[in-house]
């Protein structure tokens, strides 16, 4: 499947890892061109009692066979907005791994397996997770070991394992490395729980004791387990022995300087009012995409969940966003996907080319942009030129919910408590902001809020 994608689409540029399956977008559709070994694996996963389900309870991407131009292909349901698991709480991962093994679980019931095990094919339709990659099942066959156990260990367990135990965050290590944590890492981080905690053991110390042994060989072991009387219920063992691991690791985070933001008391006699003033905007008209920046506990997000197909929240504080996951999980609404991001330190585009995993920007433009209470953070906090925040804001195409912070409020000051003011961007002005939002934005409507001032902006054509 090298050359130019049928119907006139492209390949996606994350999608070239199977041979066998690749992803490919054309006339606003998704959809998936096959070998004939992929079609034989996509014949298999559609002939089995659980596909039904699977895409009936939302666990599987809705997905059909069509015929066009003479070629046999499939058409997905699209994914409203991508994200990736160096953008995901540790609830989130958690909850994507045991889908990956209730689904691997249920497949080997059937006579199916898949082929992976990367953390990639799982994506978020607001807080519930979805396994995308159809082209990861096959026919199981007798003998064949479980090939994606050390990925799954790589990518879900191993991180899961080390925010929970050695209490260390494990989005920089995922985005480090698209192939996941090394078993070595691992062992590194969890050394001094190497026989307290359940997987330490098995699959963190033998398992880099293991790949030690084979990078220094040039066995197949492949061929070794096969021959050796390998199995679907040595799979199946693996599994659940997995399972159980998982849902006894937990993660309670403590109290971050932002967990307890909405009990601060400009919040709560500001709240209110900028609700009323969001939206009135939102309102206005219905929007496919809508980003709420510097989301903390996701409020306004919920507030206007009713008026958008899809809000992304994102908010750089893992323990909030994990909490608002767990809200949103409970209670909906099931709009709302929950990010970690550093807005100051966003994710880059990685992988091949830089193009297998897109940055923000490149999954999908939004409609209306929320940036409530987060300009003095980015300006004074992590140093970012206004006039470069508001160009950023204007390439976005979006309107935009702006809530101007002076250097005189109270947060602005805590942020300077250890700066100059020489050492804080001389353009932090209401003057400059005006003048930096002349020429990209219309003011729509702006209104004082006790020192502070909420904008709502136009893009200018």
């Amino acid at each position: 499947m090298d050359g130019s994608a049928p119907l006139g689409g492209a390949y996606d540029p994350g999608s070239f890892r199977d041979p066998a399956s690749r992803v490919f977008h054309s006339r606003d559709n998704v959809y998936r061109a096959l070998s004939a070994e992929g079609l034989a694996g996509w014949h298999a996963l559609r002939a089995s009692p659980r596909f039904d389900e699977w895409v009936s309870s939302g666990r599987l991407v809705g997905t059909e066979e069509i015929v066009e131009d003479g070629l046999t292909m499939l058409r997905h349901d699209r994914i409203p907005f991508w994200s990736y698991p160096y953008e995901w709480s540790f609830s989130m991962l958690r909850d994507a791994a045991l889908l990956h093994l209730d689904l691997l679980e249920e497949a080997l019931q059937t006579g199916l397996t898949l082929k992976d095990a990367t953390s990639f094919n799982v994506q978020f339709v607001g807080a519930s997770p979805i396994f995308i990659d159809v082209g990861s099942f096959t026919e199981y066959e007798a003998g064949e070991p479980w090939l994606g156990y050390s990925q799954f260990c790589r990518q879900f367990l191993y991180p899961l394992l080390i925010r929970a135990h050695a209490d260390v965050a494990f989005q920089p290590l995922l985005r480090g490395s698209l192939d996941g944590i090394p078993a070595k890492t691992a062992r590194e981080f969890l050394h001094a729980q190497r026989t307290l905690k359940r997987g330490v053991l098995t699959d963190v110390v033998l398992q880099a004791r293991a790949e030690r042994t084979m990078r220094a060989s040039e066995r197949n072991v492949r061929s070794e387990l096969s021959a050796a009387g390998f199995n679907a219920e040595v799979i199946l063992g693996n599994v659940r022995r997995l399972r159980k691991t998982i849902r006894k690791t937990t993660w309670a985070p403590g109290a971050s300087p932002w967990s307890d933001y909405a009990t601060c008391e400009h919040v709560a006699t500001q709240r209110g009012i900028k609700e009323d003033f969001v939206r009135a905007i939102a309102g206005a008209r219905r929007r496919d995409l809508v980003w709420d920046l510097g989301a903390n506990d996701a409020h306004f997000s919920v507030a206007i969940a009713g008026d958008c197909d899809t809000i992304v929240a994102v908010d750089g504080d893992e323990e909030t966003i994990d909490h608002v996951y767990r809200q949103l999980r409970q209670d909906g609404p099931a709009n709302v996907l929950p990010l970690v991001m550093n807005l100051a330190d966003p994710s880059p585009g990685l992988g091949w080319r830089g193009l297998e995993r897109g940055p923000l920007e490149a999954r999908g433009a939004p409609d209306l942009v929320l940036m409530l209470a987060l300009v003095h953070h980015l300006v004074i906090g992590s140093n970012l030129p206004l006039a470069s925040l508001i160009e950023w804001l204007a390439s976005l195409g979006a309107e935009v919910v702006f809530e101007w912070v002076p250097l005189e409020d109270e947060m602005s000051r805590r942020l300077m408590v250890n700066k100059r003011r020489t050492e804080v961007h001389a353009d932090y002005t209401e003057d400059h902001l005006r003048r930096n939002l002349d020429g990209r934005f219309a003011i729509v409507d702006e209104r004082a809020l006790e020192g502070r001032r909420l904008f709502h902006l136009r893009p200018k054509p």
